[in-house]
């Protein structure tokens, strides 16, 4: 019992100075209460506390980092610090988080402002850098920005020099809170201007990367649009853009057989963007640069170089200019549609107008403001028929709709009336397409979506589909507008001398020259693509049969 008793004491004094603290415990120790060994005993059982302490400490403090990103807070920073960024009046983010040491959204969008850049931005499963301490303090280097799709529509100009500046410093501005490096989508929808004047690039995989002149675009696949040329394969795009303009380093695109070559393209930048440079085209199939309606009764294949001109902000939009040639292998058809030629083959025993394929010649073209003016054309069939004159294309006023209308109903409700499965098919494309994005977008933000937030993402995400679609809807519209584009202009033809050889009374009326040996005949053109040639038809048609009422 004795013996046990200094070591019951030894023990409990033991436990009282462990209670002490550290100082106490030093100093004990020191004095010689405990020695060396003591001391060094005593500082490592202190280590190990503040050991264990500290690591606590930083499992707690990784823990918050981890969850960090899922707190609303977060994500409601993310989401203002990206409007700012953007100059957007409203901006949403759908699904982010943290994975891998990446940050994942499965949807963005936004709306511009007269400070931003575009009119509307959207975007799907984007990734980007993300380190545990990204989006709390300093810089959050991103890096390359990968996504599903995009589909941008950026402005065409702006309405002041202020505007245009404010709008060039959201898209070049870096900025250290959130740094972009470069963008990567497999699908890119990137629109500009409106109404007539709409271009775009669309379903083509796009690659951006910051250097430092600015931003340099690369363009594969997919498709280009503008003005008349539209549908264009995009093979390969590449384009500079800088504070001051756009430069197009690269652009080749593909028609059939054919492609353009852009040449010099550049635009400056400012209120009203001007354009300038060349496309070369090689071999284009006509239906590609003359509006849709036309293609129908006109096909073949051209050459030729067109100078750029304009703006994409103003009202006469962009305009082309130049020379078109039938080069090796180019030919323009014209087939028996138009009335003239299916006359002309009733009345011609020796010759054929069904299909007249002109393989040499050539005419000016200009574009711009809702026009297509053909000048200088002069065209060639062997021996079977020349063509020489000039033609304007364009829309009507709305006056002259209405004039027209009240006029002759008929004559503008005929082709309305053939065109009607036409325009079905034309809508049911259109709801197909709606109905797609409206599988897509169910796919991508989950079924059942009933909380207050996932309310206002699908309500934000929906208004934007809204503006896509209005924007389609106007585009269709100015489609059908093309079905009353107005022609004027007139054009001689020539045709063998033997062709009213059984009608006497067409050979009074188109007698022969005989210089040349051939019969030429002048066709005024006034009124809609269905009435062009249609009197001179009905009138050699009605001579011709005179003849036969005479025997």
């Amino acid at each position: 019992m004795e013996a046990e008793q200094p070591q019951t004491f030894n023990d409990r004094l033991s436990h009282w100075i462990a209670s002490q603290g550290f100082w106490f415990q030093l100093r004990h120790s020191m004095s010689g209460g405990g020695g060396w060994s003591v001391a060094v005993f005593h500082l490592l059982r202190i280590a190990a506390r503040i050991l264990i302490l500290v690591v606590v400490a930083a499992l707690g403090f990784t823990f918050y980092l981890a969850k960090r990103s899922d707190s609303q807070d977060f994500k409601d920073g993310l989401k203002d610090r990206f409007a700012e960024s953007m100059a957007a009046s409203d901006a949403e983010l759908k699904d982010f988080r943290r994975d891998q040491g990446e940050g994942r959204i499965r949807r963005v969008g936004a709306v511009g402002t007269s400070m931003s850049f575009f009119e509307t931005l959207e975007a799907s499963n984007l990734s980007f850098k993300m380190g545990f301490l990204d989006g709390l303090h300093g810089d959050w280097e991103a890096g390359i920005v990968v996504g599903n799709w995009i589909d941008a529509h950026v402005k065409a100009g702006a309405n002041s020099p202020e505007e245009a500046a404010a709008a060039a410093e959201s898209l070049f501005k870096q900025r250290k809170g959130f740094d972009v490096t470069g963008l990567e989508f497999s699908k890119a929808r990137v629109s500009w201007g409106y109404d007539r004047r709409l271009g775009k690039i669309e379903g083509s995989t796009m690659n951006a990367n910051r250097v430092s002149e600015g931003w340099r675009f690369n363009f594969n696949g997919g498709t280009f649009t503008q003005n008349w040329i539209r549908d264009f394969e995009i093979v390969h795009l590449e384009m500079l853009l800088t504070p001051s303009k756009l430069i197009v380093e690269k652009g080749i695109l593909k028609a059939g057989d054919g492609r353009v070559e852009f040449e010099d393209v550049e635009v400056e930048g400012g209120m009203l963007p001007e354009l300038s440079g060349r496309l070369v085209l090689k071999h284009v199939p006509i239906e590609f640069i003359v509006p849709a309606k036309v293609a129908e009764r006109v096909s073949g294949r051209v050459s030729g170089e067109l100078e750029l001109s304009g703006s994409t902000n103003s009202t006469e939009g962009i305009g082309m200019e130049g020379r078109i040639d039938l080069e090796n292998r180019d030919y323009l058809q014209l087939r028996s549609s138009f009335p003239l030629l299916d006359a002309l083959d009733v009345v011609d025993v020796f010759n054929s107008y069904k299909r007249v394929g002109f393989e040499s010649g050539g005419f000016n073209l200009k574009t711009g403001g809702g026009e297509m003016l053909i000048s200088g054309l002069n065209l060639d069939f062997r021996d079977v028929m020349s063509l020489q004159g000039r033609l304007s294309v364009r829309f009507p006023s709305a006056e002259e709709a209405a004039r027209r209308i009240g006029d002759n109903p008929a004559t503008i409700m005929t082709p309305m009336v053939r065109e009607t499965e036409e325009e079905r098919e034309r809508k049911r494309k259109i709801s197909l397409r709606r109905a797609a994005e409206e599988r897509r977008r169910a796919i991508e933000e989950g079924e059942g979506e009933t909380s207050e937030q996932g309310q206002a993402n699908t309500a934000f995400f929906d208004e934007l589909a809204a503006r896509r679609d209005s924007e389609d809807v106007l585009r269709e519209a100015r489609l059908r507008e093309l079905n009353t584009l107005i022609f004027e202009g007139g054009f001689r033809i020539t045709i063998p001398g033997d062709a009213f050889e059984r009608s006497r009374a067409l050979r009074e009326r188109y007698p022969v020259d005989q210089a040349t040996g051939r019969i030429g005949i002048d066709v005024p053109l006034s009124g809609t693509l269905p009435e062009l040639t249609l009197r001179q038809a009905e009138e050699i048609l009605n001579e011709g049969g005179r003849d036969e009422e005479d025997q």
